[in-house]
């Protein structure tokens, strides 16, 4: 005769299985870790950080090196604290800035690190930034035109031509 609690013990081993391999896959995806990161803390003040949120990452080179702890006011500003890896050491001159993953995607902090001789410690600020950029703005400037349009354009108002121009550098931020 076919042994029923056998069978039984089988099909919970099994349950239980999947239920473990649910709950790992449901932890992974939503970016839960179970042991706490070796990071230190900087911070970042923005004129404006568009949609990132929290536990957004914060990448080098494309490659992710921490998350971006919190967001909050200060001063007008928007101030991110930044969770970084230990391993990871950035110079003081190092620019921060918003960007997105594809024209539509997830905003992430992009971390451009500079070349000087000391590296930025914990709970240091990064002063240079760049804000999100506004596609909706860049839009409106193009479709409708720059609000300076009556300001002359080239060489003869000590810049360089317009076809060799680019977007403003970085900002320090008080």
């Amino acid at each position: 005769m076919f042994d029923y609690k056998k069978a039984e013990i089988v099909a919970g081993a099994f349950l239980l299985m999947g239920l473990a391999a649910l709950a790992y896959l449901s932890l992974s995806i939503g970016g839960l870790r179970l042991r706490a990161r070796d990071s230190y803390r900087l911070r970042a003040r923005f004129s404006n950080v568009g949609d990132l949120k929290p536990r957004a990452p914060v990448k080098v080179a494309g490659v992710t090196i921490g998350s971006v702890e919190t967001i909050r006011l200060a001063d007008y500003y928007a101030e991110v604290e930044l969770a970084v890896d230990r391993a990871v050491s950035l110079p003081t001159d190092t620019v921060a800035s918003i960007a997105t993953a594809g024209l539509l995607g997830e905003a992430h902090v992009s971390l451009s690190p500079g070349a000087a001789d000391r590296n930025l410690a914990a709970g240091e600020r990064i002063t240079r930034t760049e804000p999100a950029l506004n596609v909706a703005d860049l839009l409106g400037r193009y479709a409708f035109g720059n609000a300076n349009a009556s300001a002359p354009t080239g060489a003869a108002d000590g810049g360089p031509p317009a076809s060799e121009r680019r977007l403003a550098p970085a900002r320090e931020h008080p």
